[in-house]
């Protein structure tokens, strides 16, 4: 179905599925897990454990999380169970740990079934009664140059978020680097009561809902979000800042929604604050004369 002209139709896309998660932990994932198909780059405060906070108890650990640094460092008390359906036999009190990555996971050793690792950014966002301020800096899309979606942990290999990490080090060491990925799916919103030829393409796509998530459509959420939240790295690091009328679809509005809630995050950027369950729309972007 040729999308270039569609000014009667209104096109949504959302946030399927989202994961955390610090750079250097993307092996978590599946190595051929594809199905992120944009990722925020995001300044989040440093987590750490309170080593001296440590205690085992028979179904859970008990320790202390850091948040922040200096003067806006805050504390909270997790208890956390590492006991699931497929370790059920797993007893951490018998096992050694130590700490990776200056405090940011817990890694048991011994066990017979191989280590366990316990990586504090995932149990907080999992267990923390507060919202994580989330500072989105950079929005890009997970593909490869031939179109091909990126691997997950592949991610760091691409050159302009290799350029955004080496900014954020520089000039904010206070602060930790995550990677928020997201899983878009789209839909059209409404329909229109004609016979005219649009109207017979629309339906090849309508029979079997949702929309197919072609490069047209990922260009213009990946436009629409830089748009809304203007991160800092877009604008610095690229010398066109992309408007949503650029993005090649040619449909009347653009509306996309995120969902952040669901992980508790606070996603913001020095730009815009992104409330629960709002709608980024874009309106009124080609109408036939």
């Amino acid at each position: 179905m040729n999308t270039k002209y569609m000014p009667d139709y209104g096109l949504q896309t959302w946030a399927y599925y989202l994961s955390m998660s610090y750079p250097f932990y993307l092996d978590y994932l599946s190595p051929d897990d594809r199905r992120y198909n944009i990722y925020m780059a995001t300044l989040i405060p440093k987590l750490s454990i309170d080593e001296d906070s440590v205690q085992f108890f028979e179904d859970y650990i008990r320790f202390d999380v850091i948040v922040g640094t200096g003067e806006h460092t805050s504390r909270e008390t997790l208890d956390i169970s590492i006991i699931s359906d497929d370790m059920p036999e797993f007893d951490h009190r018998k096992f050694e740990f130590d700490y990776e990555k200056p405090r940011k996971a817990m890694i048991f050793t011994g066990w017979e079934k191989g280590p366990i690792e316990l990586n504090l950014l995932h149990v907080y966002l999992e267990e923390s009664k507060y919202y994580l301020d989330t500072e989105i800096v950079y929005i890009g899309q997970a593909f490869e140059e031939n179109g091909e979606r990126l691997p997950a942990e592949e991610l760091m290999t691409d050159p302009m978020l290799q350029k955004v990490e080496a900014e954020l080090l520089r000039e904010y060491p206070e602060k930790d680097l995550a990677l928020l990925l997201l899983e878009f799916k789209s839909q059209l919103l409404e329909e229109i009561d004609s016979e005219d030829e649009d109207l017979v393409q629309l339906q090849e796509i309508t029979e079997n809902p949702p929309l197919e998530l072609n490069n047209q459509i990922l260009d213009a959420t990946e436009t629409a979000l830089i748009n809304y939240f203007k991160p800092e790295y877009n604008k610095k690091l690229n010398n066109d800042f992309p408007s949503i009328e650029d993005s090649g679809l040619h449909y009347r509005s653009v509306t996309i929604q995120v969902h952040p809630d669901i992980m508790g995050l606070k996603l913001f950027s020095k730009e815009k604050t992104y409330l629960s369950n709002e709608r980024i729309v874009f309106s009124n972007l080609h109408l036939k004369s």
